[in-house]
């Protein structure tokens, strides 16, 4: 909408404008506090400048009252304010230091008070010593007389100097003070009528959208239509895809074993023929012996072997004869004697499982195996079983647990467990891959006890002909 950046900026205006408000009030409250300290500071040090004054006054009243009377009574005021005019000095300095007054004019107004404090001593103590006819002598009083008075001037003049800071604080806190008031005045109304101004723009823009938005609610129930009709489509053709996949994996499975049959019938029958005529053969010749004879008999019996073995390794017979348990119990004792791995079998209510689901468990754990031994070194593999119920489903759970070194380097999407992992979902089932209890690797598959798809009734006349 090319309608929508105005309202958001007239919006972003009022608000800035309530900001700049916010922090402008914010900024004069900080000036007027700093303005109302240094007017507290001038306040207070015009204060302390009055309080030395009076003890200098105090000090000059008691030593002339002890001068004229001699009673020791009379120096109690004297004696006061030299004790407190100490603390007094020091904390007025400090003060007058920070407020960057003049060094000339602290050191001016520290030597007279040293000066006049020197004066009192002396008169007290000529007064303790010569008596009443000290109170003769003028030229104490004229002294004395001529250094109040500049005291005085001194004190006068730094007071005058904080009462200007006070004028100076108050006139800036009145400026601030008409400064604050015409930015709440100004900023506020501006931010209003910007607000207003927005809010009209926004009521505009809403009125767009919603036409807008029923346009875009026709053409989204047209395409959401279109959407289902298309995903009903791809549904159908997944299902398609995952019922030739499992036809296909069956097609396998029942050509393995056409093949495992036709091998033990028709090359292990010609092994064993080759083996009788041999020995006859043999026997027509004896008592001569010869070396052909008997390299072509072990010729035959390893002709014989290999078919076995080839005819087990497409389709292990015990699996139709004898089922899931016989054909794995067989397979493990064949891993153990060929590779020294420990292994054990311990399957419960393996009948159960029909004979579509029994063989991708077999193949399954044939995977799992040569995995082990391909990559695990472990010393000892155990085939677990029994039937589970996964979400109101029953089914059958199947865990290759072996001691190895755990599936720490083992990429999730090798081929072996790719492979795995397909024949699972293929047959309806899940597959997890992860570390066992303690160490090693643990393959677990799940299968429902049904069949993932009904086989055609063209493919069992196939499997019953053959």
């Amino acid at each position: 909408m090319r309608y929508s950046w105005l309202p958001l900026s007239l919006l972003v205006a009022a608000f800035l404008a309530f900001v700049g408000t916010a922090v402008g009030a914010s900024q004069s409250l900080g000036s007027l506090l700093e303005r109302d300290a240094e007017r507290s500071q001038a306040l207070r040090t015009q204060t302390e400048l009055q309080h030395l004054l009076m003890l200098l006054v105090d000090i000059e009243t008691g030593q002339r009252g002890f001068l004229i009377t001699g009673q020791q009574p009379f120096l109690r005021p004297y004696e006061d304010a030299l004790g407190e005019l100490v603390d007094v000095r020091a904390g007025l300095r400090e003060r007058l230091q920070r407020q960057g007054a003049q060094a000339v004019t602290l050191v001016r107004l520290d030597a007279l008070i040293d000066e006049r404090l020197a004066q009192t001593r002396q008169t007290v103590a000529r007064r303790l010593a010569e008596g009443s006819t000290v109170t003769r002598d003028l030229s104490a009083y004229v002294d004395g007389k001529r250094v109040m008075d500049e005291l005085r001037f001194q004190i006068d003049q730094l007071a005058r100097e904080q009462q200007r800071r006070v004028a100076a604080a108050d006139e800036a806190t009145q400026t601030v003070r008409q400064r604050t008031t015409r930015l709440t005045h100004l900023l506020p109304g501006v931010g209003l009528v910007t607000l207003v101004v927005a809010a009209a723009l926004l009521l505009r823009e809403r009125r767009l959208r919603d036409l807008a938005e029923a346009a875009l609610r026709d053409a989204n129930a047209g395409l959401e239509q279109q959407v289902a009709e298309r995903t009903e489509a791809l549904s159908q053709a997944l299902a398609r895809i995952r019922s030739f996949a499992v036809e296909m994996d069956r097609s396998i499975e029942a050509e393995r074993r056409r093949l495992a049959r036709e091998v033990h019938d028709q090359v292990g029958q010609v092994g064993t023929a080759i083996k009788m005529l041999t020995l006859s053969l043999r026997t027509k010749l004896a008592p001569r012996s010869e070396p052909l004879v008997d390299e072509l008999l072990g010729m035959a019996d390893e002709a014989i072997r290999a078919a076995r073995h080839i005819s087990a390794e497409l389709r292990p017979p015990l699996l139709d004869e004898l089922g899931l348990e016989a054909a794995l119990g067989h397979y493990l004792q064949t891993l153990a004697r060929q590779s020294g791995l420990a292994t054990q079998l311990d399957l419960s209510d393996d009948n159960l499982l029909p004979q579509e689901q029994a063989s991708p468990l077999f193949r399954i754990v044939q995977e799992a195996c040569t995995n082990v031994l391909r990559h695990a070194q472990a010393r000892t593999l155990r085939v677990a079983g029994r039937p589970r119920i996964v979400g109101a489903r029953e089914g059958y759970e199947l865990e290759v647990i072996d001691d190895g070194r755990g599936p720490g380097g083992t990429r999730p999407d090798a081929s072996g467990l790719r492979n795995m992992r397909e024949r699972a979902e293929l047959a309806g089932g899940s597959f997890d891959f992860g570390p066992a209890a303690g160490a090693g690797t643990c393959v677990r598959v799940w299968l429902p006890l049904e069949a993932a798809l009904p086989a055609p009734a063209q493919n069992k006349q196939e499997e019953a002909w053959l």
